[in-house]
């Protein structure tokens, strides 16, 4: 049997997503579980051999990790992630899968492979420099061009999230420091920004129903949050100049969020001919991580 299948994995704090690809991007077998993160690294190892067994065939010719949190690519190593606990620090994953399946294994970060998985196959088909973006609990990045991960010295080119561009503000971000693009974009900002104008803790999702109901405070939140994240979308503008910026993960779904969003990132670009470069919503859902990571063993 020719080996012409990948495999590509998505590993989040919260659920496993495997699935089974072909050459040409077709997933045709998923299989889902939970993490199980508080149960530590050998549950955690377990579940993730547990869903390739699932979607195992003998045509697989390599296998993709995608992780949310730091990994050293080169090593194959999970060094560590906000949502995981710290026994499942430094894990040498490519080793370890490699050894019990016998075939090639990458890994790499999530949002490089939701990335590299939108490029090639969702919204960023036929672009040449692609920007990925996720908004969620945080703010995630990465960069294709020319259809391959640009990563930088330290395999942390494109991590957006934490450009520095309101110092003075009191929101944190998830790492701890003051000002970053996360701290006032992501949805944890939307939460601690009506708490501090209401005296209440709302999840953003609460927060959004409310605006859709007109309700003056939560509006206001949506429009702040809309004009940070325009603001750090004309910095990657300026900065990246991409083909394309594609918007991904739950926040990007709130549809209030988009025409502030995209006005503010507009008029904060300088040059008219930056002003046309397109900010759209990912196209592939899930699928996007899982293809990504594919993509990593597709060599």
């Amino acid at each position: 049997m020719r080996k012409n299948l990948l495999i590509g994995v998505d590993v989040g704090g919260t659920k496993i997503q495997a699935g089974l690809v072909t050459d040409k991007g077709r997933i045709i077998k998923k299989f889902r579980l939970p993490t199980q993160t508080r149960r530590g690294k050998k549950v955690i190892l377990a579940n993730i051999e547990k869903a390739l067994k699932e979607i195992w065939s003998p045509a697989v010719k390599g296998i993709g990790v995608g992780f949310a949190g730091l990994v050293d690519n080169n090593k194959g190593i999970f060094v560590s992630g906000p949502n995981f606990p710290a026994s499942f620090s430094d894990v040498p994953l490519a080793a370890w899968l490699k050894r019990r399946f016998g075939v090639p294994v990458k890994i790499d970060n999530d949002v490089h492979c939701f990335t590299l998985g939108e490029a090639r196959f969702g919204a960023g088909r036929g672009h040449h420099s692609v920007v990925g973006m996720t908004l969620g609990t945080g703010i995630g990045g990465g960069w294709v061009i020319g259809g391959r991960l640009y990563r930088g010295r330290d395999n942390a080119a494109g991590e957006v999230g934490h450009m520095t561009i309101a110092l003075d503000s009191p929101a944190k971000c998830g790492c701890g420091r003051p000002g970053h693009f996360e701290a006032l974009g992501a949805g944890p900002a939307q939460t601690s920004l009506y708490a501090r104008l209401t005296g209440k803790k709302l999840l953003p999702t609460q927060i959004e129903s409310l605006a859709g109901k007109g309700d003056a405070t939560a509006r206001e939140v949506m429009k702040i949050s809309a004009s940070w994240l325009g603001s750090g979308l004309a910095n990657i503008v300026h900065i990246m100049n991409p083909d394309i910026i594609i918007i991904g993960g739950g926040i990007s779904r709130n549809k209030l969020l988009w025409p502030t969003m995209l006005r503010t990132m507009k008029q904060s670009v300088i040059f008219p001919s930056l002003r046309s470069t397109p900010a759209v919503p990912a196209t592939l859902g899930d699928d996007a991580n899982i293809l990504g990571a594919a993509l990593l063993a597709a060599k």
